[in-house]
């Protein structure tokens, strides 16, 4: 009947119009809106109401698009993630999802083996063999059967000629085979501990190939020759990275790493116009380089910008790889380990160095962006915070503290007095004993079903942002809100659901509402990266980002939320994905 009608009002027309529609928005003052249809003209939206009032809009070339019934809300946005290195997943032997249910860490070596071999055989001109996926509890007890020391020799077996770097998938580690750590100049019994990192030896003393953390890795790779991608690479990378998003329902993400020559190549794509889903960036800053890092962030603050499609407004700190607590590790973890029963995980910042640093951002304007994930860590970063914060007495900055695995209420409490945005990775929030064993072995039970805190964030006031930590995770906000409401591992994740679907929900407290996990997915990521007003929501005036669901969200089971596909995704007002 829409296609009929040609309004004879002086209304503007606008360019589409989305009817049949369960429109379901939530703003930033968590107001809901509940419409049936929408209006966009010129990439905004002219129109959210009945499909009565959305007539006026429709003129000869309005383009009417049939929702179905189905619902149409807010795009989702990422607020933490690493887009600018999606080389690293899609250019790379691909170690993602090596085992099953009841492999063996045995088995899980030859998999990683085939997989390394046979991509260093598809790519015999690379100089360097790149892989990412492994997971550190594969080998300590997260699989079936005994502990494996995984080492470069298990990679010399399939490639010896070559240095072979594989990347864990949570970015804190990496195994070196043995050409590559002789590159790096670390392969002797007489190389020194690193102040920050851990480069685990063997019986021998001389390093066995994995190395940990970033601070550490990333000196290693860089004298390791032709070690980075080439500036194409990474371009391909970022494109089939966003061709995944886009199929996932997304508009806006956050890189939370910039490494040297990531951003040209993502600069290039947003003033080409293929990067498609807006981006904000941030500038990484390291407590050995302090001062260069801080002065490089100041002096670039708006190099990298290209208008709302690519910002740098924040800076990125890493303070702690391994989570430190504050209650012990597991005894039976540090007698395995050779520590001491008081061991303390050290932090990968000096607390003074880090409050000050804190400072100086603040000073120059710049949001600040905090990876922990003890609650040890979460203690000194919020207190160094709220001392940063001082310098920011109108608090136009926007600072944020992301994965939050471990946080004591007292944290919690101050988080929400003093707007300190918690963001969060909800396709975490299922790991239980069961699914994730080592995480048990190290912290014990007790503390891993007090992991991730969400609802109490809420109940304290303090804004939650989602973030998937890609390529940690690969975006799937359906399986999040779903997981965020009930603690439990989805249907979709068929490495573990049938291992799982008995267990009892993780921390079930921290359940929270539909209407709290679309404010996370959406307006509140907005919030975080300053474009509130731009985007985030189905508000008039606003941005047109949107989609189109395969069903009704809200009155879907909660348990089948997961099985729910986006139809169509929305940016500016153009269809960007559209499912077959």
């Amino acid at each position: 009947m829409f296609t009929a009608f040609l309004a004879a009002s002086c209304t503007p027309k606008a360019d589409r119009v989305f009817v049949n529609a369960k429109v379901y928005s939530i703003s930033l003052d968590g107001k809901v809106t509940h419409a049936e249809a929408v209006a966009v003209t010129d990439g905004k939206i002219a129109y959210v109401g009945d499909e009565a009032g959305v007539r006026e809009f429709i003129g000869k070339k309005t383009e009417i698009t049939d929702c179905g019934g189905n619902t149409l809300m807010p795009a989702f946005n990422d607020g933490h993630m690493h887009f600018s290195i999606s080389v690293r997943r899609f250019g790379v032997a691909d170690l993602n999802f090596v085992p099953e249910a009841g492999t063996t860490p045995e088995e899980a070596v030859k998999e990683i083996q085939r997989r390394v071999k046979e991509f260093a055989d598809a790519h015999p001109d690379d100089p360097v063999v790149h892989g990412s996926g492994w997971d550190r509890s594969w080998f300590s007890g997260g699989l079936a059967g005994p502990k494996y020391t995984f080492s470069r020799h298990d990679l010399d077996a399939v490639v010896p000629d070559r240095p072979v770097v594989l990347d864990s998938y949570c970015g804190h580690a990496a195994m070196f085979n043995t050409k590559a750590l002789e590159l790096a100049g670390v392969l002797s019994a007489d190389t020194p501990e690193p102040e920050a990192g851990t480069l685990r030896r063997g019986a021998d003393g001389v390093p066995d190939g994995y190395v940990q953390e970033p601070v550490l890795i990333a000196p290693l790779c860089a004298r390791i020759p032709d070690y980075d991608f080439t500036e194409q690479q990474k371009r391909d990378g970022m494109l089939a990275a966003q061709d995944m998003f886009l199929t996932k329902g997304y508009a806006l993400v956050t890189d939370c790493m910039k490494t040297a020559g990531a951003y040209e190549p993502l600069v290039e794509i947003a003033k080409s116009g293929e990067l498609k889903m807006r981006a904000s960036g941030t500038f990484l800053i390291m407590d050995e380089t302090r001062e260069a890092d801080m002065q490089y962030a100041i002096d670039n603050k708006d190099t990298y910008n290209v208008g709302d499609m690519f910002t740098i407004n924040t800076v990125k700190y890493f303070v702690d790889g391994t989570p430190s607590p504050l209650a012990p590790f597991n005894p039976q973890y540090l007698k395995d380990n050779g520590l001491p029963l008081d061991y303390v995980e050290p932090l990968l910042w000096d607390e003074g160095h880090l409050t000050e640093s804190f400072k100086k951002a603040a000073e120059a304007g710049f949001n600040i962006h905090i990876h922990t994930m003890g609650d040890r860590t979460q203690r000194v970063v919020v207190a160094g915070l709220i001392e940063a914060q001082k310098l920011d007495p109108e608090h136009k900055l926007r600072n944020v503290i992301a994965h939050n695995m471990l946080v004591d209420p007292q944290e919690i409490k101050l988080m929400g007095e003093n707007g300190i945005i918690a963001n969060v990775q909800p396709l975490w929030m299922s790991q239980n004993e069961v699914d994730d064993p080592g995480m048990g072995y190290v912290y014990g039970i007790e503390q891993q079903r007090r992991f991730y805190p969400f609802k109490s964030f809420i109940d304290a006031g303090a804004v939650c942002a989602n973030g998937t930590d890609f390529s940690v995770n690969l975006p799937d906000p359906l399986a999040a809100i779903q997981i965020a409401m009930t603690r439990k591992v989805v249907a979709t994740d068929k490495n573990w659901y049938e291992r799982c679907k008995d267990v009892p929900a993780m921390n079930p407290a921290e359940c929270v509402s539909l209407d709290d996990i679309v404010k996370a997915l959406t307006i509140n990521v907005a919030y975080q990266l300053h474009m509130e007003d731009l985007t985030g929501s189905i508000e008039v005036g606003k941005s047109a980002e949107m989609v189109i669901l395969d069903s009704d969200l809200e009155s879907t089971p909660v348990d089948d939320i997961c099985k729910i596909n986006v139809a169509e995704t929305i940016i500016k007002g153009v269809t960007e994905y559209k499912a077959e």
